[in-house]
């Protein structure tokens, strides 16, 4: 006869399995749909044939050349966020902590633009390495924080806070001095506009080394988020294994960033979304994370766009619309608790 937890464990595959397929369902229709819509706007049934029939048309122009290579942008952005928050709210213990509310993406920010100042002609992956070093330090600095022991989760987050407000004031303080092309502030919006390929292969080796280290190490993550005694009971050396998650937390966070600019809240909800749907087992999320943060990002791209249409707003306002009342939301519940 089976026993509860063979039972518990047979049934909770097949519904996750069941979730995963639903949430690839619901990201290939959005994609879809992105990649159809426009000034130009194209029927499902051209933008299907276009997409799996390409020709020298002019609508194959765009939908390969424009609007294919920003739904796969957004797919890896909305990737290495989710998976960078997974990672961030394991490592520090923190449902409030997330590359942005711990002022990961802003410092990625100022260093990309500090060198863009020093460095105009200075583009695609010559991005990323700036952005590392930037998303290190103030990872750093919120790492002592959280080692010292004497703030809450709730006192930590609006440090982190406050670190990116000064931070962004910097930038803005940095873009005013010198005149700074318009470019680069919409770019500071969080915004996917004027994607291209060269951006999807820079970002793309991060995304897929960084997401596929990250899910083979889960049950390593699993025991960090346990104290400390526990991890040293199971064997588990917690000094490396932290390291090697706020490496992953970096070069995700830090490449994305470099990529589409600060986009904000992705890696603060989708875990607590998902965990909500599928439980807290450290593989499962990080796996239905890797759809979810794709889905939401290309959601809130294609809303953006559909908005101010035929403008398009910056899928960073839309993130933040989004995700301000959220984060409202679970800070309530922390302080409640």
């Amino acid at each position: 006869m089976m026993s509860d937890d063979a039972t518990g464990r047979w049934l909770t595959g097949p519904k996750v399995l069941l979730q995963g397929l639903l949430g690839f369902g619901l990201l290939a229709a959005v994609m879809l749909a992105s990649v159809g819509f426009g000034v130009s706007d194209l029927p499902a049934a051209s933008t299907l044939r276009l997409l799996f029939m390409p020709d020298l048309s002019p609508g194959s122009a765009l939908v390969w050349n424009i609007r294919v290579p920003r739904v796969a942008l957004a797919v890896l952005v909305g990737t290495n966020l989710a998976v960078a928050g997974v990672l961030i709210q394991t490592l520090t213990r923190n449902p409030l902590a997330s590359p942005q509310t711990f002022g990961i993406n802003a410092g990625a920010s100022l260093a990309i633009v500090l060198c863009l100042i020093v460095l105009p002609d200075l583009a695609g992956a010559g991005t990323v390495w700036p952005a590392f070093v930037g998303a290190m330090a103030v990872g750093f600095a919120m790492w002592a924080l959280s080692a010292s022991g004497t703030m809450t989760d709730t006192t930590l987050a609006l440090a982190g806070i406050s670190i990116q407000l000064v931070l962004a004031a910097l930038v803005q303080a940095i873009l005013i001095s010198n005149n700074a092309a318009q470019d680069i502030v919409y770019w500071l919006a969080g915004s996917l506009n004027g994607a291209q390929w060269n951006k999807v292969w820079t970002i793309l080796p991060f995304t897929l080394v960084g997401g596929s280290v990250a899910l083979v190490a889960s049950r390593h993550f699993a025991i960090l988020a346990l104290d400390r005694t526990t991890g040293v009971s199971l064997g588990q050396n917690a000094k490396y294994v932290g390291g090697l998650a706020a490496l992953l937390i970096v070069v995700l966070a830090g490449s994305a960033v470099a990529v589409s600019g600060p986009i904000g809240f992705i890696g603060l909800l989708v875990p607590h979304i998902v965990r909500r749907i599928v439980g807290s087992d450290q593989l499962t999320v990080i796996a239905i994370s890797v759809i979810a943060g794709p889905l939401l990002l290309n959601t809130a791209d294609l809303l953006g766009r559909i908005v101010a249409f035929p403008a398009e707003m910056p899928v960073g306002i839309v993130t933040a619309l989004i995700g301000s009342p959220a984060f409202l939301v679970i800070l309530w519940k922390q302080r409640a608790r």
